[in-house]
């Protein structure tokens, strides 16, 4: 730039001595301006140089990012292709879980749904229980209230039992008390065929035909009138005494006479004979005693022997206690 200006200030150092001073200092001042422009030039020349190598850099720089991004891009690429593959990945999974997760709904559906069922049948079934253990308690308080009244009842019935009892033990001692009168009245026909005996409430007495008849007879001989006689005095006033007289036989059939044809004949006639004694010789009131006729058909022992058959032909006398009082207290 020095070297084409200073041509131009030797033209117009030449020029200036040919021309007049206000075109030199015009030319000056042209020249001061052409200077101070170039100067100005010059330093925007600098500046853009500066400027231009600034830009040089940064441009560098750029090229260096640019290639570090088209390298990071390429990285980056690479890491969004597995990125991908393993999105694609995660979406196949997901779809996989959706859909096991909707099986698994669709299962926890099923299995909510029979939960709720089985709820619902215990609820019914236990209303239902509910409703079993209100009746039973209510069938507990009836038999709790029928318990008591049973136990009440136990205790009228233990009450009457031992009344029961006591009458039962006082007819037995009245029983005791009547065989021993008997047995009293009666002392010395035991050894001829004449027994007495105390059970089952009853007191029997039995004569043996030996002691009353002759065989195949219903006639009473006077030894059995005298032990029959002294019978009904110990019986007269045992008001609350029964007396049964019952016949035996054996079983040898009887031969028959006149209206008696059989054994039950011969047994019926026997007794009513004994019931005749007892009423003609004491006060005793026919209306305690009866007559019955058993035949051959109650043996004591076997008619195979004569012994045997000797013993079953016999008088039975039954002495029963009347049991008004029981039979009051049991209907009670």
């Amino acid at each position: 730039m020095t070297y084409r200006i200073l041509p131009i200030l030797i033209i117009i150092a030449t020029l200036s001595s040919c021309v007049s001073p206000k075109v030199v200092e015009e030319i000056k001042q042209q020249r001061q301006e052409t200077f101070q422009e170039n100067q100005k030039i010059k330093k925007e020349n600098t500046s853009l140089s500066t400027e231009n190598i600034e830009l040089k850099d940064k441009l560098s720089r750029l090229n260096s990012e640019i290639t570090q991004l088209i390298s990071d891009s390429t990285t980056r690429a690479a890491s969004c292709r597995q990125l991908q593959s393993q999105l694609d990945d995660l979406n196949e999974a997901y779809d996989l879980l959706t859909a096991k997760n909707s099986q698994m709904m669709s299962n926890k559906a099923e299995e909510t749904k029979k939960l709720l069922e089985e709820l619902q049948k215990t609820r019914e079934e236990l209303l239902k229980k509910e409703d079993e253990l209100l009746t039973l308690e209510q069938n507990l308080s009836v038999k709790q209230k029928e318990l008591l009244n049973t136990q009440n009842e136990l205790v009228e019935r233990e009450k009457k039992v031992m009344e029961l009892q006591s009458i039962i033990n006082k007819k037995d001692s009245l029983l005791s008390a009547l065989k021993d009168r008997i047995s009293s009245a009666l002392l010395g026909f035991e050894g001829d065929g004449l027994t007495i005996t105390q059970k089952n409430g009853k007191v029997y007495i039995s004569l043996e035909e030996q002691l009353l008849f002759a065989s195949g007879s219903w006639q009473v001989d006077s030894r059995g009138r005298e032990a029959l006689s002294k019978l009904s005095k110990a019986l007269e006033n045992q008001q609350d005494i029964n007396v049964l007289i019952e016949g035996h036989t054996d079983s040898i059939p009887f031969g028959g006479r006149g209206q008696i044809k059989d054994n039950w004949d011969l047994s019926v006639v026997r007794a009513t004979a004994i019931v005749r004694i007892l009423t003609s010789s004491s006060s005793i009131d026919p209306e305690r005693l009866t007559a019955a006729g058993k035949g051959e058909f109650v043996p004591i022992q076997s008619n195979s022997t004569s012994a045997g058959r000797s013993a079953n032909r016999r008088i039975d006398i039954i002495l029963t206690p009347k049991l008004y009082d029981l039979y009051e207290l049991l209907e009670d």
